[in-house]
């Protein structure tokens, strides 16, 4: 798959979107929190508004989505943090041209917080490859390999913040295995390197996959499968393969069962 969508993403989205609109209600208002905006434009690269996500949001508000989305990339990744997330509004005129992302981190994320009732055209991510446009619904969160060339069309209709493309987004970064369970750190990376070690896979890109695997209390792998993964169509061949070497892992046995999320990334 090239991207994964998950709707829905964050119950408490409406507090974040509430802190944007009061901000621009009154267009008159000349406090501080105005000021705040990057209009960052490289010609032929990006043009639109930014700033630091973590600064613009009061710390009661931002800081348990903060939360909630590294521990979802933890389970669901493998990836035990995030990059400083930006806070970006586009308008009429804002994009961004096609381009890699290198060497930020595996995975890019883009959560959207713009309006339920677009009064813009425009505004999706595109990626090279994929045959479709990501359109930016409220409360969706993206996922992609940020090596893959990508972007996002530029937006027309309208020059009001209330009314832009508004996403916070970043880099999923530090993959390495996660687990809850009885199953010590040396235990867990020493089965892996082990079972692992003449596993040679390859990519057509720079590609992440993760796996979600059960290791029962007597150490086998009883179940196995994919979470996510950046392979192109032409490398799916190596999901089965890896899914098999899984599979055969061994670790000590234990008192109860262990979930492991294992991150890998492929290298051309």
């Amino acid at each position: 798959m090239y991207y994964q969508a998950i709707d829905g993403f964050y119950p408490r989205a409406a507090r974040l979107r509430g802190v944007f609109d009061r901000r621009f209600v009154n267009p008159l208002d000349t406090h501080r929190d105005r000021f705040v905006w990057d209009f960052w434009h490289v010609p032929e690269e990006y043009t639109y508004l930014r700033t630091p996500a973590f600064h613009y949001f009061p710390k009661a508000i931002y800081e348990p989505f903060h939360r909630y989305l590294v521990r979802w990339g933890r389970e669901n990744l493998g990836c035990h943090d995030i990059s400083p997330p930006w806070l970006s509004c586009y308008i009429e005129g804002c994009r961004q041209q096609p381009h890699r992302d290198l060497p930020h981190g595996p995975l890019a994320f883009v959560y959207s917080l713009t309006p339920k009732k677009r009064q813009f055209t425009g505004g999706e991510t595109f990626i090279r490859n994929a045959r479709t446009l990501i359109a930016p619904n409220f409360n969706r969160l993206v996922l992609f390999n940020p090596s893959v060339e990508h972007g996002v069309r530029p937006v027309r209709g309208t020059i009001d913040p209330r009314e832009g493309r508004l996403v916070i987004h970043g880099w999923f970064v530090n993959p390495r295995p996660f687990w809850v369970g009885p199953l010590l750190a040396p235990e867990v990376m020493g089965a892996i390197s082990t079972g692992l070690r003449d596993v040679a896979l390859r990519s057509q890109e720079r590609a992440f996959i993760s796996l979600r695997l059960r290791i029962s209390k007597r150490g086998t792998v009883s179940a196995s499968r994919v979470l996510f993964h950046t392979l192109s169509a032409r490398d799916h061949s190596q999901i089965a393969r890896l899914l098999e070497v899984a599979k055969s892992l061994r670790f000590p046995p234990k008192r109860s069962a262990t979930m492991l999320t294992l991150p890998l990334l492929i290298d051309p």
